[in-house]
């Protein structure tokens, strides 16, 4: 089959789509234990659906969590119900099928955006393999699922507003997406498509005509599908619960929040490290679409969903990485178009302005990753240094023969090398490098060990974040006593039984500074940054 043929069928490209996220996203998935923060919480989380069988109020160490909706949960806790547990694949499988599911939904907005399957591939190749994508499809944590819904969601848009003869049903279907989203993770899967759509018809002057009374339609199923979970949830956990959910964990974190502080500007230096290599030729990319005027359609929706989601969460007080996964799709729509432009030959821009100085940056950008890199591992972690030279090599060869190939004309060989190169490095890290970090990370060889000492007698927990302690709670599989100040846990260290709790170093040393009760250190561990220890008030 010649590289034409195979895009002429829409079964060869799906087919290699997802065989690349089989080895990115499914291959080895219960190769590491789960780490802090949040994988540990959300298998806990599910663990405690299976164990309880309270599928409405989320619960963690016994106690209710109103830390986000429960659809995520649901899917950890169904899929681990043939095994009676949940694992590590149980409970990534629901990030790495949300991964898939926005790969091949950027796939079928491609060829819906712009008829042309080559272009399609591209984008959700180039989705597959940014670095915030991978690892999200890898973790435990909602922000993937929510991404699949809002791609969903507004590639089913699309699809409506071109077709008239099915745009209800698309648009029924795309609502009920938005409704998912909702039970991932709030409210904000339902404004990220709606803002998205709103600016689109803004851009198209098309604002007034959608203003009917269909809306009150779509809005309807929106909440048939996410309102009665938030009606039990209110009826079973209380007032409190609720507001926690609603107004803490979505409109205080947009406005005044109390975690994940950052500035305005936060994301224009974040998403180049998210996006890369790609993002070296953003600028550009966005240029061609401005300039392609027999594309504005196209080009106002993409822009609307990038612009308007960039904006968003921008303006947000609470900034992370993860938060913008729901644009990537859009960012990687836009390069694919570049792509194609460049692929043809027929770029109506400066080639050496626009491609070739750009990939100088991204080869010294390698160059200096890979040299940097090496020499910071080889100062603070040497035991890792022989996992990362072969990385650190191939990501600057990779750099080289990529701008090799476009200086000279070979723009296909180009872009395959580094698609495939991309690929081969992302396979390397999750297949070894991660092995080894887990080694480091893991909270599992530790609990482990404490079960042997503790058996049935009291366990407490004390100095460890609360998104920290979900891998303590899998990995012991008790429920932790907690303690509001030191003064509480001296009380039941001074417990006439024989008691156990899990604290940092720095608090071992505090209470045997300050406290006349006796201490002992059973069992302690490095766990990344911080070293954990066994105490308990008798020794042996």
């Amino acid at each position: 089959m010649t590289l034409e043929g195979f895009f002429e069928r829409d079964s060869s490209c799906i087919a290699l789509l997802v065989s690349l996220c089989t080895l990115l996203f499914f291959f080895n998935l219960g190769g590491r234990d789960l780490w802090a923060p949040d994988e540990g919480e959300y298998a806990q989380i599910s663990q405690e659906m299976l164990e309880t069988g309270d599928w409405v109020v989320p619960r963690m160490n016994g106690q209710p969590t109103a830390q986000k909706p429960p659809l995520f949960n649901w899917s950890i806790a169904i899929i681990s119900l043939p095994l009676g547990s949940v694992t590590e694949v149980t409970a990534r499988l629901p990030s790495a099928l949300g991964g898939l599911s926005g790969v091949l939904a950027t796939y079928w907005l491609g060829k819906t955006l712009y008829n042309n399957r080559r272009l399609a591939f591209l984008a959700a190749t180039v989705l597959a393999i940014s670095p915030i994508y991978f690892h999200q499809a890898r973790w435990v944590q909602v922000d993937m699922l929510l991404c699949a819904f809002v791609t969903l969601s507004l590639s089913l848009f699309y699809y409506g507003y071109i077709n008239h003869e099915i745009r209800q049903r698309a648009f029924l279907l795309g609502s009920f997406c938005a409704g998912l989203g909702s039970l991932t993770k709030g409210p904000v899967a339902i404004v990220l498509p709606f803002l998205t759509i709103t600016i689109f018809l803004i851009l198209q002057k098309q604002i007034k005509e959608s203003l009917n009374q269909r809306l009150v339609i779509y809005l309807g199923v929106i909440f048939a599908v996410s309102l009665p979970w938030y009606i039990a949830s209110y009826l079973r956990g209380g007032a409190e619960f609720t507001k926690e959910l609603i107004l803490k964990h979505n409109l205080q974190m947009f406005l005044d929040t109390w975690s994940h502080k950052q500035p305005i500007y936060y994301y224009l230096w974040n998403l180049p490290w998210e996006f890369f290599p790609w993002v070296v030729f953003l600028p550009a990319a966005v240029y061609l679409l401005l300039l392609k005027t027999e594309e504005r359609p196209q080009r106002n929706f993409l822009l609307a969903w990038a612009v308007g989601t960039f904006c968003l969460f921008s303006l947000a007080q609470a900034k992370q990485a993860k938060y913008l996964l729901p644009m990537l799709p859009s960012l990687a729509l836009i390069m694919a178009r570049f792509w194609e432009e460049i692929l043809l030959g027929e770029e109506t821009f400066s080639y050496s302005k626009w491609v070739l100085i750009p990939a100088g940056a991204m080869v010294v950008c390698m160059a200096l990753a890979g040299t940097l890199g090496l020499w910071f591992i080889k100062g603070r972690y040497p035991e890792y240094l022989h996992f990362l030279i072969p990385l650190s090599s191939f990501l600057i060869l990779l750099g080289g023969s990529f701008f090799l190939s476009l200086l000279y004309g070979r723009r296909w060989i180009a872009l395959v090398t580094l698609l495939v190169g991309l690929s081969l490095l992302l396979f390397y890290y999750h297949t070894f490098i991660q092995k080894e970090l887990n080694l480091h990370k893991s909270v599992r060889p530790f609990c482990q060990e404490a079960v042997r000492f503790v058996k049935a007698r009291p366990l407490g927990i004390f100095g460890i974040g609360y998104h920290q302690i979900g891998p303590y709670l899998f990995y012991t599989g008790k429920r932790l006593r907690t303690f509001s100040d030191q003064t509480a846990l001296t009380d039941f260290l001074g417990s006439s039984e024989r008691v156990f709790c899990i604290v940092e170093e720095a608090h071992l040393t505090t209470l045997k500074g300050t406290h006349k009760i006796p201490v002992y250190s059973l069992l302690s561990a490095s766990v990344g940054h911080r070293r954990v220890h066994l105490i308990s008030n008798r020794p042996g």
